[in-house]
């Protein structure tokens, strides 16, 4: 669907003209006033506190503005009043707001359309110097999962679909918070002055996002923390016929449908779309730690940079660069026209000179010197150190997509194999399949291990672990 198949083609033409800030500051107080628990706002009451509040509104001009082709704007009254009601109707011909009239006593009220309280409520944000609350969405969808796992009631699908929306709701914090960090990163490269990047990193940057975003998803709302025992209790959920038949008697009831493959169907999509995101989140937030690091870093060379400037020549080829920075700033200029301006008009030459000694090469006297010795090895050592040269070699050669590949010939169409049953025909195989063990923990293994029992088995004449190999149910094949 269109945007302006839901909003009025003229929406936005009240932020065109010289008033656009009274505009937005009459939209702002009425933004107040719903806020105040009026439900029903008087038209008379709103132009009479535009008149009080909006403090700039003797300055709006009728020039520019649109008008009906009776109205002149040379006769239209320069009264507060008159300015204050001729807003109210601007904001109601450009759809912002609609006016309703009681019948009984003719009183006209102010109603507002949704995505106008939207559009108005998204203004009040970004001009608000309140700092909202860090919301602790990694925290929050596990505890729910957990209290909901102990003790499953008639909530059981209202905590997955809360969690559920949580979890879209946390990747685009994570993005946003990647975005506000190359935004710093990237103003700081048009600072020149010490202190304006202390006061962007110490007063802006570290209170309103280090503190408040980034600190918190490395403490107390960890991802690492909380993303395995999520995991753990929706794979559960999953594996409980129980469970998933009181989930879709939930949904069909809270949805009001009675089609349950559908409703089955959207349970199982919004269980693996959560453990899918926490599968995946880490490089997101590895990005995150790479922008912050960068910044940081950046941040503290540019202070020491502008800092530290010298008197020589280079010094001085220094500050001739910095002040046509900023100069191309103010002028629009590139500064790149400007340094090819100035490369063609410097030549440099390195200066030489010849003598007796030139023609010949430079004696170079060498004297012996007193090594130490080397040290012994200790030999109780020496089959940890081979085991680690073997496995880093192995590595090399053994990719982890020839590993995966290996043990998705392994399973097959099966679910689970036992490690006798795996044809260690070569030593290929063998390696790939001591690989393939020590690789369970990684994110992209889709399949884990379980320790049948102690005891040692004998396969194709290599002695191996009595293990159990099982394919993950959000990886099954074909997914």
């Amino acid at each position: 669907m269109n945007l302006f198949d839901i909003i009025p083609e003229n929406f936005f033409s009240i932020f065109q003209g010289k008033n656009r800030a009274i505009y937005a500051e009459s939209l702002i107080t009425l933004f107040d006033l719903l806020q105040n628990d009026e439900s029903l706002i008087s038209k008379n009451d709103f132009i009479k506190t535009l008149k009080d509040k909006n403090k700039d509104i003797e300055s709006f001009s009728y020039e520019g503005e649109d008008l009906d082709d009776e109205e002149d704007s040379s006769l239209l009254m320069d009264t507060i009043s008159s300015k204050a009601s001729f807003i109210c109707r601007r904001l109601e011909e450009t759809g912002w707001i609609d006016i309703a009239m009681d019948p009984d006593t003719f009183d006209e009220t102010i109603i507002l359309p949704v995505y106008s309280i939207m559009m108005v409520r998204s203004f009040k944000d970004i001009i608000s110097d309140e700092e909202s609350p860090y919301l602790s969405l990694v925290h929050s969808t596990y505890s729910e999962l957990k209290l909901e796992d102990e003790d499953q009631d008639e909530l059981l699908y209202t905590t997955l679909d809360r969690c559920y929306n949580n979890t879209k709701k946390l990747k685009v914090e994570l993005v946003t918070l990647v975005h506000s960090i190359r935004i710093f990163q990237n103003k700081l490269g048009k600072i020149f002055v010490t202190n304006k990047v202390l006061h962007d990193y110490f007063d802006v940057y570290k209170n309103k996002i280090s503190d408040r975003y980034y600190h918190p998803l490395k403490t107390f709302d960890s991802v690492a923390k909380f993303r395995r025992p999520i995991i753990k209790i929706l794979d559960g959920w999953i594996k409980d016929k129980d469970i998933r038949n009181r989930l879709i008697q939930q949904a069909c009831i809270q949805n009001g449908t009675v089609d349950k493959k559908k409703i089955e169907s959207d349970i199982i999509t919004k269980i693996n779309y959560i453990t899918d995101t926490y599968d995946t989140i880490n490089s997101l937030i590895s990005s995150i730690d790479k922008e912050h690091n960068l910044y940081t870093k950046n941040s503290a060379n540019k202070i020491l940079y502008l800092n530290n400037t010298d008197k020589t020549i280079k010094g001085h080829l220094e500050n001739i660069f910095k002040h046509y920075g900023i100069a191309s700033q103010k002028a629009g200029r590139e500064l790149g026209n400007i340094l090819s301006g100035m490369q063609n008009c410097i030549s440099f030459y390195d200066q030489g000179y010849i003598d007796s000694k030139s023609v010949t090469l430079p004696v170079l006297r060498k004297y012996r010197n007193e090594e130490v010795p080397l040290e012994m090895i200790d030999f109780t050592e020496v089959g940890d150190v081979m085991m680690k040269n073997f496995l880093n070699e192995a590595m090399n050669i053994y990719t982890d997509e020839k590993v995966y590949e290996f043990m998705d010939n392994v399973f097959g169409e099966s679910e689970e194999v036992y490690s006798q049953d795996i044809p260690l025909l070569d030593y290929d195989a063998f390696v790939l399949l001591i690989l393939a063990t020590v690789k369970k923990d990684d994110d992209d293994c889709f399949y884990t291990i379980e320790e049948v029992d102690d005891e040692k088995i004998y396969n194709h004449g290599y002695i191996i672990p009595n293990f159990l190999f099982k394919r993950k149910q959000n990886m099954s094949k074909g997914a």
